[in-house]
């Protein structure tokens, strides 16, 4: 993908404004200034579920990269494939209008896809040790009929980083089911 498109997508998506309901979760930038708490290389696997439990693994590359005010985080992922091969994700995160609110654009195979979720979780120890979630607030491509709801947790521990995404089924559920879990570590 080329570089100036991306950041122009990043641009003008920052200027659309969606509309949520009143705001009461943890604020976004305290969720994203965790997730700071990332910057540098991890490595790990990559588990993802169906109904009837795991179905696939693979190993996976992710790298964390911040804004200096600590307010946009890069998140790049390479998914490994069997053969070998891979594919990598482009994820950027920033903060709103909305206090609890935040943007991820999401660019894969040269398309984009921008998301809006509310941080509705930080449990901070220390800079090592916190788990945080985050859950859908709706896209701007809505209405997208294959976006699902979803829930992120991430919990750091030390070294080692686990991130949880749960789905529902549909608009009117009420149960998450896990999704996928990356379970990482840091590489220095």
């Amino acid at each position: 993908m080329n570089p100036f498109k991306a950041i122009l997508s990043i641009g003008l998506a920052m200027t659309v404004t969606p509309v949520f309901a009143a705001d009461s979760g943890t604020p976004a930038r305290d969720y994203i200034d965790a997730m700071c708490t990332l910057t540098g290389n991890w490595t790990g696997q990559f588990e993802q579920y169906n109904e009837t439990g795991l179905f696939r693994t693979s190993r996976f590359d992710a790298g964390f990269q911040c804004q200096p005010e600590r307010d946009v985080l890069m998140e790049t992922n390479v998914f490994f494939q069997d053969d070998g091969t891979g594919f990598s994700t482009l994820k950027v995160i920033f903060p709103t209008n909305q206090p609890s609110e935040m943007q991820m654009s999401y660019f894969y195979g040269g398309m984009e896809k921008a998301y809006f979720f509310k941080s509705v979780s930080l449990d901070y120890v220390d800079s090592e040790h916190w788990t945080a979630a985050r859950e859908s607030a709706g896209t701007l491509q809505e209405p997208d009929p294959n976006h699902q709801e979803s829930r992120y947790t991430h919990i750091r521990n030390g070294k080692e980083l686990t991130m949880i995404r749960e789905v529902k089924a549909d608009k009117t559920s009420k149960e998450w089911a896990l999704s996928a879990k990356l379970i990482m570590e840091w590489q220095p």
